[in-house]
């Protein structure tokens, strides 16, 4: 047995691996969630499975989220050493909050933000929500970006009836004929389709969040972090980057992953949602160019984009905001 340990520490040195000590050492990580298990996080599951972790000297555990805000307080605050949330989040974090936080690893590149309507709406562009009413709950990433996105499409934001509901009761309210239409990511309303079917109809997606040029999903970890223990980040975004290498290759096994480790997760739930989120996070051309870097320039783009959005109290910098892992 004491052979053995030593021979796989000693194959991971050669493969470059950068913790020591023997198998016994795994640093214990937790990552949180910013919110419950479901679309792309199911890749996470595959990459502990798969011992993407290990591998890199890492026992992880994964929690579910209770919301953006939450996810980044737990990190900046220690509870939790890495998460993942919307990048926009995580620069209003650090201007109005000033939470120690940092970007470390893009996972979704462009923001899945844009309109939720039936099919058969009058809706098919920006432009044409004038004079209609749209729904969204308090905080909505997508409405927030909204009238950038209308202002994009050269529409009048002042000219749309806007409704704020409970997140529960949304999707009701579409179907209802309650509102004309839901401020929703593109990847949540592949998931309204499946209740819409149910009641006998049909939903689409416009897309404006892709027009802004602007990262959503990234994992971030604490700035202390960084500064007292910079190769276990390192070795994290390694993991990261194998996770989901793998469940690009087999969205289905990271489906299995998931339904194997979530209680009460049903794969008949995912099935449509998990492949979508993944061709809509790698299959573009940010990520062609970048992979799981940041595009320094852009993340300044986002920050501007954040601070139109949602009027910050400071203005950070690429490099306040992002911390460049491998560089």
């Amino acid at each position: 047995m004491i052979c053995r340990v030593r021979s796989v520490v000693l194959a991971a040195l050669v493969a470059g691996a950068s913790f020591a000590g023997n198998a016994n050492a795994a640093d214990k990580v937790t990552f949180q969630l910013d919110w419950t298990p479901g679309g792309i996080s199911a890749a996470w599951y595959l990459g502990v499975e798969k011992g993407c972790f290990t591998d890199q000297g890492i026992d992880l555990t994964i929690t579910r989220g209770y919301g953006a805000a939450d996810a980044v307080t737990k990190i900046g605050t220690g509870v939790a050493e890495f998460g993942i949330t919307d990048l926009g989040v995580i620069i209003a974090s650090i201007a109005n909050n000033q939470v120690p936080v940092k970007a470390i690893m893009p996972v979704v590149s462009q923001s899945p933000a844009g309109l939720a309507v039936l099919e058969d709406s009058p809706i098919k562009t920006l432009k044409d929500l004038e004079g209609h009413s749209v729904a969204s709950s308090n905080g909505n990433a997508a409405m927030q970006l909204l009238p950038l996105g209308m202002k994009l499409a050269d529409a009048d934001m002042s000219k749309v009836k806007v409704l704020t509901a409970e997140p529960a009761t949304l999707n009701g309210l579409l179907l209802q004929g309650r509102t004309d239409s839901l401020a929703s990511y593109v990847t949540s309303t592949v998931g309204l389709q499946s209740v819409a079917k149910k009641v006998g109809k049909s939903v689409r997606s416009i897309g404006y969040g892709v027009d802004l040029d602007i990262y959503n999903a990234s994992v971030f970890t604490s700035t202390k972090l960084l500064a007292e223990k910079p190769e276990l980040a390192a070795r994290f975004v390694k993991a990261a980057e194998c996770t989901y290498d793998l469940a690009r290759k087999d969205p289905e096994a990271s489906i299995d992953a998931m339904v194997a480790s979530v209680e009460g997760m049903q794969k008949a739930s995912q099935t449509d949602i998990v492949p979508f989120a993944y061709d809509f996070a790698f299959n573009n051309k940010v990520f062609e160019a970048n992979g799981y870097r940041f595009d320094m320039t852009r993340v300044s783009h986002n920050i501007d984009v954040v601070a139109e959005a949602l009027s910050l109290k400071s203005k950070p910098k690429a490099a306040d905001v992002v911390a460049e892992i491998g560089k």
